[in-house]
């Protein structure tokens, strides 16, 4: 509106979804880089996608190899153990990404649908907030939501969009 004036946010605590994807070195860098200029609470939430475990119980379900197309058997444990094996190998990339500064940081894993493990992420009472959902492109336009607004299907969008959202109390 006319006359109006942007009122400046404090941004008190980033959640930054990760899920079995690759993550770059960059990108957690940069994620910690933007903690430390805002001064900001980490909270890195690896999401183990309860729709993939589901999908790897199915029966003809199946998993080729790349690059070189042999076709194992598909395995709930192994996959279970892939992806713990993944959470750690993030922590630790997450944790030497935020070695050089004063952040203060945790990690966790949830199993749950990734909108279900943001917004109960988000429902900790950590607003104004930063949400970074898995694949998130950190240098995009940010939208603007206020926690009120922010239910599941819009979540849901802003995920699949890969949207990063400051949420607002």
């Amino acid at each position: 509106m006319a006359g109006e004036r942007a009122e400046e946010v404090k941004i008190r605590r980033i959640v930054a979804g990760f899920d079995a994807g690759a993550c770059r070195r960059e990108t957690l860098q940069a994620i910690a880089a933007l903690a430390a200029e805002t001064q900001a609470e980490l909270l890195g939430l690896f999401i183990e996608d309860t729709a993939l475990l589901e999908l790897a119980r199915l029966p003809f379900a199946d998993e080729v190899g790349y690059p070189s197309a042999v076709r194992p058997t598909l395995d709930v444990a192994t996959l279970e153990r892939a992806l713990r094996a993944r959470a750690e190998a993030l922590r630790s990339a997450l944790a030497l990404a935020l070695e050089s500064t004063t952040v203060a940081w945790s990690f966790r894993v949830a199993r749950e649908a990734p909108s279900q493990a943001l917004a109960a992420a988000l429902a900790e009472g950590h607003a104004p907030a930063l949400l970074i959902p898995p694949r998130g492109k950190l240098h995009s336009k940010r939208e603007v939501v206020h926690l009120r607004h922010l239910d599941d299907a819009l979540l849901r969008e802003l995920i699949a969009a890969a949207s990063t959202v400051l949420v607002l109390p």
